[in-house]
């Protein structure tokens, strides 16, 4: 590995993005602060936030620069920083800034989530911070012996999961940290505003204070991700947000299902009804381990195949099983179970993939391969691409699947294989949602959805007219999950189009239906085309009550 990937290796382990100067400094520069105050910086890196807090504080202070100095730091600024490396900058700076470095400070070279605050002066019941600023880590990594434990501490607040991220439970410990009235300013990746993995943490911020949020127009050249400010006052229950200026109420917030921070007042009356989750179940698909072993590309309409599966008797042992299990850990009990299998010669049914001295060339389609759904940016309908291997049920991809490690022993989406249903590509910037026909067997990279039991088939046609339109695309990514990532809770959280009077429901459903048959013929539709233009009519009635009912008829 280079030394330019090494450094960015590192840099994505510890979810490491350096705030630049400038902005730190800025942020910093429309605080009020007090000598009274008591402000940490949690992710301190080189110092971008420190030095300027410094700077600030010591303009509070009477006396030579040295005794400020030493003031500031061992009553006012706190920070800790995890790499031993960005910790020596930042002390470093301080000297070369101040030309001293008191031998009493409260910066801190260690994990923030071991590290324990004392008390100021020793009273225990004296809050800890007036002040959190920063930039905590995002997509970092946490300690393999912590994270467990971590997740039991920060996980959970007011009965709502906390997603383990890296910069959610520095924000959830920073809170508990914060004395009331206190101020948290972070720079966050804008992932939270919207995505459901992200609710519990939104629910909890607006149960303990104000949120202001403002997008950042720039960041820094170490990363083109989207990231926000966010400025919270620790002052009790919250009845609203303010995003980029605009105020929303917590009643428009809760009509969305993953409780969004994005949702507008323009859009709020389409969340006034039932859901798409109401008539069709959405799944995600099954993540092989090594697509390379069973999948297949058709070509020519023809698969090639350069493996046999061979069966066969897999003795026990420990250590395969420490290898094979989350976080190499296995509990006394196990370990115990697992070592008798392995005295009494224990084995378990493996498969072994074989390379063939010359590959088999065989016709698709094929008795012993399924087609395999794999995302693709197309619209209505897509020919099938792939096979899998999957004879006698998928014996072989589901044995291999149970030999490997601990997360690929489930079997997404297995319940709806081979189902009719509809479709989209899992990371794309809109909704590719295609027809799904019976037969396909699942892919972890193209969600999902299925008609719920007693829901009427034209339904399918329906709700696919619906998600070709810009307006349903508007509302998955201004306020359901505003990231490339479409997941298949995503779908279900759609509001499904109740405003759409009888008649209109019933030619739209004909006109999806006769693109759908038009697409299987050979025709390519785009999001541009005319046909989808048509539906956009179907969809964009005014709206004036919900319906009554969640029923299924066309």
């Amino acid at each position: 590995m280079s030394i330019a990937k090494a450094a960015r290796a590192h840099k994505r382990q510890l979810g490491q993005f350096l705030t630049p100067s400038a902005l730190a400094a800025q942020l910093i520069a429309s605080l009020e602060l007090t000598i009274h105050d008591r402000v940490l910086e949690p992710s301190m890196g080189d110092g971008a936030f420190i030095l300027p807090l410094i700077e600030k504080f010591m303009a509070l202070y009477d006396g030579p620069m040295t005794e400020r100095l030493a003031q500031v730091l061992q009553r006012n600024v706190y920070g800790v920083e995890l790499d031993a490396t960005l910790y020596a900058r930042c002390l470093e700076a301080i000297r070369r800034r101040w030309d001293a470095l008191p031998a009493q400070h409260n910066l801190v070279r260690g994990d923030f989530f071991r590290h324990h605050f004392a008390a100021r002066n020793g009273d225990s019941s004296a809050p800890a911070f007036t002040i959190i600023v920063g930039n905590p880590p995002f997509g970092g990594a946490f300690d393999p012996a912590l994270q467990d434990d971590l997740d039991r501490v920060y996980g959970f607040r007011n009965g709502a999961k906390i997603k383990k991220e890296t910069y959610a439970f520095f924000i959830v410990k920073s809170l508990d940290l914060l004395a009331p009235g206190g101020r948290l300013r972070f720079i966050c990746s804008d992932t939270f505003l919207t995505i459901n993995t992200m609710r519990g943490l939104r629910r909890y911020l607006m149960q303990q204070g104000e949120v202001s949020i403002r997008t950042l127009g720039e960041f820094s050249d170490e990363t083109n991700h989207p990231m926000v400010v966010l400025d919270f006052v620790k002052s009790g229950a919250a009845e609203a947000i303010t995003v980029d200026g605009v105020r929303t109420p917590r009643s428009q917030i809760e009509l969305t299902a993953n409780f969004s921070w994005r949702i507008a007042a323009d859009l709020a009356r389409y969340f006034a009804g039932p859901r798409l989750g109401d008539f069709m179940i959405a799944s995600s698909g099954m993540t092989v381990g090594r697509n390379a072993y069973f999948v297949r590309k058709i070509e020519d309409g023809k698969i090639v195949e350069p493996y046999r599966f061979e069966f066969f008797d897999d003795p026990i042992t420990l250590e395969q099983e420490v290898k094979r299990a989350r976080l190499g850990r296995l509990s006394p009990r196990q370990v115990e179970k697992i070592r008798r299998l392995e005295a009494a010669g224990a084995t378990r049914r493996n498969v072994r993939i074989v390379a063939r001295s010359q590959p088999l060339t065989l016709a698709a389609p094929h008795p012993d391969y399924c087609y395999y759904n794999k995302g693709a940016p197309t619209i209505v309908y897509a020919p099938p691409t792939h096979v899998i291997y999957w004879k006698d049920e998928g014996d072989a991809v589901l044995t291999f699947k149970k030999n490997g490690n601990w997360y690929l022993h489930g079997v997404g989406g297995q319940p709806y294989f081979k189902r009719e249903g509809l479709t989209w590509q899992l990371i794309a910037r809109r909704l590719y949602t295609r027809y799904l026909p019976p037969g396909y067997i699942l892919d972890s990279g193209a969600p999902c959805a299925f008609l719920r039991p007693g829901v009427a088939p034209d339904e399918l046609y329906f709700i696919l007219g619906w998600t070709l339109t810009r307006l349903c695309n508007r509302l998955l990514k201004e306020v359901i999950n505003h990231t490339r990532n479409i997941q298949s809770k995503d779908f279900e959280r759609l509001p499904y189009p109740w405003w759409v009077a009888a008649p209109d429901k019933a030619v739209a459903i004909a006109h999806v239906k006769q693109m759908v048959v038009a697409a299987q013929q050979g025709e390519r539709f785009t999001p541009e085309s005319q046909e989808i233009a048509v539906l956009e009519g179907y969809f964009s009635h005014t709206i004036n009550a919900p319906a009554t009912h969640v029923g299924g008829g066309a």
